[in-house]
């Protein structure tokens, strides 16, 4: 039996290093495989995390039950250990996330090849898939460098997010040809724009702050500024949850969460007390970083100059509500360019979760990002990669 894999990421290796009684070829169209790999985590490759079904699942933003039965065969544990036994130690930092002990995304890629090729998979470079026609034998892969005949193929042909990687969406035509539904892919973990400026506090981290929209709740941790609006590990998290929402949105930031309205009250009077022959606008530099002062200082509508002493009670409450609701209107995002994930793909309820095989196309598997399943960071998608291309491959050799 031949199997075709499409895709040289985390979840074609695995899939080509999972197959068992076939003859393998995966197509990768890049000089290399494992390109988006070296650039996860940022070049660290943060590639699980080592948590129990119930808290993964809860970090998956679409299509988490689809996910169950691959997360059942292929845990956690059993990522670190495929790489362990392919010569990648790996270690578990804070938050249960899991990194190789390198700290070196490349050996995890060369883990995943070293699985690939002493299962026998043949790695072809440089290779664009152009066409997968289906016969009644099994399958003609037409590419760059001439057809093959197969008797399966798994596509882990991943997203659009980081298109320099080898994640440019071309495949998506293919299997829409084969009949499949492509759920519309945008980005996911992805650095926000806004109408507002706020390129005054550009380059800005705002720690220990939370983040929410309508319909989702808050989300605690940092946040930062950028020439065009919003990134960090919070505004990821938000632009993830609210991928599909129609723009433009609006999302609040409260500057100071540990402290209710009143506190906060209490906390300026503190201040204006130990500053009462200071400007308005000379007088936060203990409550707040100095380059945003000015945006909250304006929102407040506050005369900048006004002696903090002069500063009336119902000044001090629009002072308070700048602070604790920092509203932005979020109008677009960064783009595929940028996004850490996609969002979209190939409609899961076309999939078997047991077997990744198409239940549209008998002989067709998919594993990664090409599917419609993405969640949020901390290693779940570079799990979700893992897992389904493990039981993809693993099911393609049966």
């Amino acid at each position: 039996m031949r199997v075709a894999v499409i895709g040289g990421g985390a979840a074609g290796l695995t899939a080509a290093g999972s197959v068992k009684n076939a003859d393998v070829v995966l197509y990768e169209h890049a000089d290399k495989v494992g390109k988006k790999i070296y650039i996860t985590g940022k070049g660290r490759c943060n590639f699980t995390n080592l948590c129990d079904t119930q808290t993964f699942l809860q970090n998956v933003v679409r299509s988490g039950a689809f996910l169950r039965s691959a997360l059942s065969v292929f845990p956690p544990e059993a990522a670190a250990t495929l790489l362990e036994r392919n010569g990648c130690p790996t270690k578990e930092e804070r938050g249960r996330r899991a990194f190789p002990k390198s700290d070196k995304a490349s050996d995890v890629t060369k883990a995943l090849l070293r699985y690939a090729e002493c299962a026998g998979a043949k790695i072809s470079l440089g290779e664009n898939i152009t066409d997968i026609i289906k016969t009644d034998g099994g399958f003609i892969v037409e590419s760059s460098c001439g057809d093959s005949i197969f008797d399966r193929v798994i596509i882990c042909s991943g997203g659009k997010s980081y298109p320099t990687t080898g994640s440019d969406g071309s495949m998506y035509a293919v299997i829409e040809k084969l009949g499949h539904n492509v759920v519309k892919p945008v980005p996911s973990l992805v650095g926000l724009t806004t109408k507002e400026d706020l390129s005054s506090a550009e380059g800005l981290t705002l720690k220990n702050v939370t983040l929410c929209a309508d319909g989702v709740k808050p989300i605690f941790g940092d946040l930062m500024i950028t020439a065009d609006g919003i990134s960090g590990p919070i505004a990821l998290t938000l632009s993830a949850l609210a991928a599909r929402r129609d723009k433009p949105y609006k999302v609040r930031i409260d500057l100071k969460p540990a402290l209710t309205d009143e506190e906060l009250d209490a906390r300026i009077l503190k201040d204006f007390r130990a500053a009462l022959n200071k400007q308005f606008k000379n007088s936060l530099d203990e409550l707040l970083p100095k380059s945003i002062i000015p945006i909250v200082v304006a929102r407040s509508k506050v005369s900048p100059e006004k002696q903090v002493n002069a500063v009336t009670k119902q000044e001090r409450a629009a002072l308070v509500d700048s602070i604790k609701r920092f509203e932005l209107t979020v109008v677009g995002d960064e783009g595929f360019e940028r996004a850490v994930v996609t969002s979209g793909g190939v409609d899961v309820k076309e999939v078997n979760p047991k077997t990744m095989e198409s239940k549209i196309v008998k002989g067709l598997f998919f594993g990664g990002e090409v599917l419609d399943v993405d969640a949020l960071t901390g290693g779940y998608n570079f799990h979700i990669a893992l897992a389904t291309g493990f039981v993809a491959g693993t099911n393609a050799g049966v």
